[in-house]
């Protein structure tokens, strides 16, 4: 396999991964035992007024967890998006 290739398969799974990694469902613990869906770190699946029945320090915590989950899936999906356009955008060298 050519090194584009490797970099274009390798790039898709970057982005494959951290597309994954920001859709995958985040909850926490209440102090009671009951777990609090916080939705994902897009925002998809969040019922704010569920969560602050709960308590107001709980829509605090779910808006802490989604900003740390996107803080770091998000350049993972980046460098694949960037790995996949360099693989595309270099072109072969010519034989001599």
């Amino acid at each position: 396999m050519s090194p584009r290739a490797v970099t274009a398969v390798v790039g898709v799974a970057f982005f494959l991964a951290g597309l994954l990694i920001m859709l995958s469902p985040l909850s926490t613990d209440s102090p009671s035992g009951l777990s609090i869906p916080c939705g994902n770190s897009v925002g998809m699946g969040y019922d704010e007024l569920a969560v602050e029945a709960e308590g107001d320090a709980f829509v605090e915590i779910c808006s802490r967890l989604r900003m740390e989950r996107l803080a770091w899936a998000a350049p993972v999906a980046v460098l694949g998006v960037l790995l996949v356009t360099g693989s595309i955008v270099v072109r072969r060298r010519s034989a001599t």
